[in-house]
């Protein structure tokens, strides 16, 4: 009778924690904390402050510029990756054009803009779209990769000829 009694009680302690949010899916993977998280990325980005970048994601968290070939793993290395983006981009921005989040699991679509100062010495304007994929845990990034056209930016710097239309 006894184990029958506080099986029950688990039971019911974990169907309420359930319902309350507070265990499962919905509070490690809470779809409001993907779009807040990304959001502070982006602002992160735009704004040219590597700290609030790095502070986006998990300790843990891992940081794939899938085009550059460029893996960072952990805050410290992405703080260092936002650093040397802005040092060789004059007027950084990072524009989020749209952004979904479910269970954990998101996909943002942007436009990366900026002047060539130091990637390729051009001293030109660039604007290219992508996208990222990404995984949220607790409110911060623990996963992200993203992916664009990089042959788009070296033509509209001058490294490439233009495309035939």
């Amino acid at each position: 009778m006894k184990r029958s009694f506080g099986f029950a009680i688990s039971i019911a302690v974990v169907l309420f924690l359930i319902h309350t949010g507070n265990i499962g899916n919905s509070s490690i993977y809470a779809a409001s904390n993907g779009k807040d998280v990304i959001k502070q990325l982006f602002d992160g980005w735009s704004s040219q402050n590597p700290d609030q970048v790095a502070a986006a994601f998990t300790e843990d968290g891992v940081y794939e510029d899938v085009t550059a070939g460029h893996i960072s793993r952990g805050r410290a290395e992405v703080r260092k990756w936002a650093e040397g983006g802005f040092m060789v981009v004059e007027n950084f921005k990072m524009e989020l054009i749209s952004n979904y989040v479910r269970n954990g699991h998101g996909v943002a679509e942007w436009v990366w803009s900026g002047t060539d100062k130091g990637l390729l010495n051009t001293g030109k304007k660039f604007s290219v779209r992508g996208v990222s994929v990404y995984e949220v845990r607790r409110g911060k990034i623990s996963r992200y990769k993203e992916f664009y056209d990089f042959a788009t930016v070296m033509r509209q710097v001058g490294v490439l000829p233009a495309e035939k239309e």
